[in-house]
């Protein structure tokens, strides 16, 4: 039997975890951190746009969206992988509200028929316990 797989994310900061028996602990087994998603738009956006060279019409999300869609593809790229690989056969997926629809979008077909369920909650900064709290009592 392959493990089930967890993953909790935000659109800059992802944890993710395997079980291998209903009802076993979490075992962290991955983390992912995108510092540029955090960083204020101002800093993202280039000098030659800041200085008025450019668009005068900045959608001030873009470079925010931008990077929570960057850190989406090497999520969905690193579950493809573990797919691929073998090394899990179910998938949960908690994930702050704003980033679950980005990130399903990114997931290549075969990857998001493994999705078993979907929590729109951010869970990140939580101990494993506590996540395990919010998950199926038999995973």
């Amino acid at each position: 039997m392959t493990a089930t797989w967890i993953l909790v994310a935000d659109g800059s900061r992802a944890r993710l975890f395997s079980v291998d028996r209903s009802q076993s602990p979490l075992l962290e087994i991955g983390s992912f951190v995108r510092p540029e998603a955090r960083a204020k738009t101002r800093d993202l956006v280039t000098d030659k746009l800041q200085s008025g060279i450019g668009s005068g019409d900045l959608d001030r999300q873009t470079p925010r969206r931008h990077e929570a869609l960057n850190f989406a593809r090497q999520l969905s790229a690193q579950l493809r992988l573990g797919r691929v690989q073998g090394l899990f056969d179910r998938l949960y997926i908690a994930a702050a509200p704003a980033f679950l629809g980005l990130l399903r979008s990114k997931l290549d077909a075969p990857t998001a028929q493994l999705v078993v369920n979907a929590v729109s909650k951010d869970l990140t900064q939580l101990e494993p316990a506590r996540i395990r709290k919010h998950l199926p009592h038999r995973l």
